[in-house]
C-alpha cells in the first residue's frame, strides 16, 4: 500500500479517470463500442528519518506510475439508457518502496470490474473496486501524505474498513434530488478475498454506504457534506505463526465530513468512529480526524499551497484509555502545475506513531521531504 496515497491533482483525476460514466460521456453517442487506454505517471523521491528503524532510513524512491483499460458497449438487448461497461487496472509498479521487485502491480490490482450505466438508475459494478467510506478515506482527506496515520494507522482490532476490495457489488446513485447522491456497496471481507486459516471465513463479510449533499453558490464556490457507514463481520485474529486463534471482530466504522471551495481557498475536515467487539467479549474505541486547507495563487492559479493535519486518538479497551497509542501526521505541500495534464511536487512531513498495543503492526516514526511529479494520460 502507498505511503503517501495519492498527491492533490493526481488523486481527484484518477476518481475521473476511473468513472465510466465520465469516459462514455466523451465518446460520441452514435458510437456503439467504446474503449480506451488510461494511466498515471507518478514518481516521488523522498528522504526519510526514521525514528527506531535505521535501516529504513535514508533516500528512496516511490514509483505510483500504473496504466488501466476500459471501455462500454450499448448490447442490443439493453434498455436505451443503459450501457455495459468493463475496467481493468494495474496496481502500483513500486508501492511504498517495496524494492527492487517490482511489488504488486499486476493488471487487475486496481478496479477492475463490470458493470451497467444507467442515466436512469445509476452506475452498477461488480469486481474489484473502493468502498464508499474508503474513497472518502483516501480523498481527500488522506492528502497531502497523511495516510500513515489517517489510512491505515492506529490499534483498533479486527477491520474497521476495507480499502479497494474483490467481490463486491456496489451501486452508486444518478442525483436523487439536486446535489444528492448516494452510494451501497455489499461484498466478501478480508479473509474471503483469498485462501485464509480462518474457520469462520464464511461469513466474514462487509457492507457500507455513503450520501453526499452538494452545494454550489457564488461563481465556482461549492460545499459538500459526507457521511458514509461500514460493517465488517467475523475477522480472524491470527498470532506470529499465522494461526487462526479462535477470536473474532465486528467491526462498525462511521465517518462524517465536509469538503468545498470557495475562490482560490479549498479546504476538507472529517471525523471517524472505529467500534469493534470480539468473541472473547473485548470491545474497543478508536477516534480520528484530518484537516486540510490549500491555497490556489499565482498566474492562472498553477500554484497552490497544501497544509493538512490528522490524529488518531487513543485506543480505549472496555471504555479504558490506553494512553501513549494515539498518531498524528502533519504535512506541507507546494505544487505546480506544469502542464493541463501533469504536476510537480515539494512536500514536508512528520509522522509521530504512538505505541503499539498488544503486539500490533503499526508504523515507526518518522519525517520526510520529498519531491515528485505526476503526468495523466
Amino acid at each position: 500500500m502507498s505511503m503517501f496515497k495519492k498527491t492533490l491533482i493526481a488523486s481527484a483525476v484518477m476518481a475521473t479517470l476511473t468513472s465510466v460514466s465520465a469516459m462514455a460521456s466523451e465518446s460520441s453517442t452514435e458510437d456503439k463500442y467504446g474503449h480506451d487506454i488510461y494511466g498515471v505517471i507518478a514518481v516521488q523521491v523522498a528522504s526519510r528519518d526514521y525514528a527506531n528503524q535505521d535501516n529504513n532510513s535514508g533516500v528512496q524512491v516511490n514509483n505510483e506510475t500504473r496504466i488501466g483499460w476500459r471501455g462500454y458497449a450499448k448490447f442490443d438487448g439493453l434498455p436505451e439508457h443503459t450501457k455495459f461497461i468493463w475496467q481493468i487496472e494495474t496496481g502500483y509498479v513500486d508501492p511504498s518502496f517495496e524494492g527492487e521487485n517490482g511489488g504488486g502491480g499486476y493488471l487487475g490490482k486496481r478496479d477492475t470490474f463490470i458493470g451497467f450505466d444507467s442515466e436512469k438508475f445509476g452506475l452498477v459494478r461488480v469486481g474489484r473496486v473502493l468502498t464508499p467510506i474508503y474513497e472518502l478515506v483516501d480523498w481527500p482527506a488522506s492528502n497531502p501524505g497523511l495516510g500513515d496515520t489517517w489510512d491505515w494507522g492506529g490499534n483498533i482490532g479486527g477491520n474497521n474498513f476495507n480499502d479497494r476490495q474483490s467481490d463486491t457489488i456496489r451501486w452508486d446513485s444518478k442525483e436523487l434530488w439536486t446535489g444528492f447522491t448516494m452510494d451501497l456497496a455489499v461484498g466478501a471481507g478480508a479473509d474471503r478475498a483469498g485462501a485464509t486459516a480462518s474457520e469462520e471465513a464464511s461469513s466474514n463479510y462487509w457492507h457500507g454506504a455513503a450520501v453526499h449533499q452538494n452545494v454550489k453558490y457564488g461563481e465556482g464556490n461549492w460545499i459538500q457534506f459526507d457521511l458514509a457507514y461500514e460493517m465488517n463481520y467475523d475477522t480472524a485474529t491470527y498470532d506470529a505463526d499465522g494461526k487462526d486463534i479462535g477470536n473474532y471482530w465486528d467491526n462498525q466504522t462511521y465517518l462524517a465530513g465536509v469538503q468545498g471551495g470557495h475562490g482560490p481557498v479549498g479546504y476538507f475536515a472529517q471525523y471517524r468512529i472505529a467500534e469493534a467487539d470480539d468473541t472473547l467479549g473485548s470491545d474497543e474505541k478508536e477516534n480520528a480526524y484530518s484537516t486540510g486547507l490549500m491555497y490556489n495563487f499565482g498566474a492562472d492559479q498553477k500554484w497552490q499551497a497544501k497544509v493538512g493535519y490528522t490524529k488518531t486518538e487513543d485506543l480505549k479497551v472496555n471504555g479504558a484509555k490506553q494512553e501513549n497509542t494515539g498518531d498524528d501526521t502533519w504535512s506541507t505541500q507546494l505544487m505546480y502545475k506544469i502542464d493541463s495534464n501533469a504536476v510537480v511536487y515539494v512536500r514536508y512531513r512528520d509522522v509521530d506513531a504512538g505505541e503499539s498495543y498488544a503486539g500490533r503492526w503499526k508504523t515507526d516514526s518518522f519525517s520526510e521531504a520529498s519531491t515528485g511529479i505526476e503526468y495523466w494520460f
